[in-house]
């Protein structure tokens, strides 16, 4: 035993991150942050915008676009990050985004807005995974589940932050603040990264070409994906063609990607990396989060605004109180990962959720405030101990060369989880309200066990997550 401790006395403590570092990880952190906050600061505005422009139906758009934008682009981060290096790639992506969010905030027309949204669409795209690439580059894989539980609640805590901060912003200047915002904090975080954030090494060999096929392949399915989404949410199984057109093509599109990927000398993205178990169970894993993440970002704050008649400010900072969970997840993440391993981490997180949905399948119009911010606070715990688990174990399990890939792949995954999630939950509710004449809290009931349900479905990938981990560890073992 007295061996024991002097060992552990004398182990070496871990590095300190140098002052460069520490920059380096706060600005890839911000670019982040700014790409996720921009969605829920926007939702917030569409009333305004529906005020200005015309129906909600072709404000959704403003949305809708920027989704497929992002979706679109998120694919060539990889190759744009090796071919121009990560710092100039982050660089230009934040002042491509800045330039998009200044040009919705002068838009004088539905049509100038859209397009515009389109360019900070495409500009988030490529900030989201080359942030992460940023934050990961050269941090040792044993430091990898601290870092990515810093970027995690981060990330966590922006949708939680954006109605809040949308509200008070349409309320001070309408609905261009939320998008004239952007400019300031990009313009400060494109000073720091390019005075203050390290160049990057210089490149050895030539770059590979651009994989021009499974470019336009990629975002021929994303797109699609993304329009047979919002057609489902929109008109559910009766959209017929507006539906099944666009599904298709994803379909036919993505199995075109896939044989590109796989026979290309160059791929535009590494899909091998799918024939890593932990990698393929932690991938999966995050696909099906989307559910967990996402789906109560739409019921909840639509429940206090049209249920309980509370104000848009209101309704963001009670939704807030789920940040009291986020921050204490990012300190138990990572005490619960060295303990119970990314699966088992994942498994109490969906179990957490699961508890702090419980309540809200018997919403009423006098559910008490404290009993739903204690769920919000739970239910925010848990979320933080599912997503950032899932994604260091998924970076674990790769070479350091194959983060760029596995990063632009992983983003991508989630977004599509989450944009599903959306549709499932708005059909879900829409059918509800119909059958209730209206959003009244028993619509917001039924479409919490449905969500409850699903969680349930979720548990299933985060067991196979933690027999894969249990796997790698015995294997370990052996080889010891």
């Amino acid at each position: 035993m007295a061996l024991t401790e002097q060992t552990k006395e004398d182990a070496p403590s871990p590095p300190r991150a140098s002052g460069p570092a520490l920059v380096t990880m706060a600005a890839a952190i911000t670019g982040g942050f700014l790409a996720l906050l921009d969605t829920t600061i926007v939702n917030v505005s569409l009333h305004e915008t529906t005020a200005r422009f015309g129906s909600i139906g072709q404000v959704q758009w403003v949305v809708t676009t920027y989704l497929m934008a992002l979706a679109a682009t998120m694919p060539a981060t990889g190759w744009l990050a090796t071919r121009f290096g990560v710092r100039r790639v982050f660089a230009a992506a934040i002042l491509l985004f800045a330039l998009g969010s200044a040009a919705c905030a002068a838009s004088q027309s539905l049509p100038e807005l859209i397009a515009a949204r389109g360019v900070a669409g495409a500009a988030a795209g490529v900030l989201t995974p080359v942030s992460t690439i940023l934050l990961t580059s050269g941090v040792p894989r044993e430091q990898l589940g601290r870092v990515q539980s810093l970027n995690g609640s981060v990330m966590l805590i922006s949708p939680l932050l954006g109605p809040t901060i949308g509200g008070l912003l349409v309320g001070a200047g309408g609905w261009s603040a939320v998008y004239l915002v952007n400019v300031p904090l990009c313009a400060g975080l494109l000073y720091v990264t390019l005075r203050r954030v390290p160049a990057d090494p210089p490149r050895e060999g030539a770059a590979k070409p651009l994989d021009v096929i499974g470019l336009v392949s990629s975002a021929a399915c994303t797109v699609c994906t993304v329009l047979a989404v919002h057609e489902f949410s929109d008109h559910a199984l009766d959209g017929g063609a507006a539906f099944l057109v666009p599904l298709a093509l994803a379909v036919a599109s993505g199995a075109v990607f896939v044989v590109r990927e796989l026979r290309a000398a160059h791929p535009l993205l590494d899909v091998r990396l799918f024939a890593h178990r932990v990698y393929r169970t932690a991938a999966i894993n995050i696909f099906c989060l989307g559910f967990v993440l996402y789906s109560p970002m739409m019921l909840i704050p639509l429940y206090f605004e049209t249920a309980r008649g509370e104000t848009a400010v209101t309704t963001g900072l009670l939704m807030s109180t789920g940040g009291l969970g986020v921050v204490t997840a990012a300190w138990l993440c990572r005490v619960l990962m060295k303990r119970l391993g990314g699966g088992g981490t994942v498994v109490v997180g969906i179990t957490l959720t699961m508890v702090a949905t419980v309540p809200l399948t018997t919403l009423s119009s006098d559910t008490s405030y404290v009993l739903l911010c204690t769920s919000l606070v739970v239910r925010g715990l848990g979320t933080g101990l599912t997503i950032v688990p899932a994604m260091t174990r998924a970076f674990q399990s790769i070479r350091p060369q194959s983060i760029p890939d596995a990063s632009s792949q992983l983003n991508l995954i989630q977004r599509i989880g989450g944009t599903v999630a959306l549709a499932v939950v708005t059909v879900v509710l829409e059918q509800a309200a119909r059958q209730r004449h209206g959003l009244v809290p028993g619509a917001f009931a039924h479409s919490f066990t449905w969500v409850l349900g699903i969680y349930t479905v979720t548990l299933l990938p985060a067991l196979a997550l933690l027999l894969a981990d249990r796997k790698e560890a015995r294997a370990g073992a052996v080889h010891a």
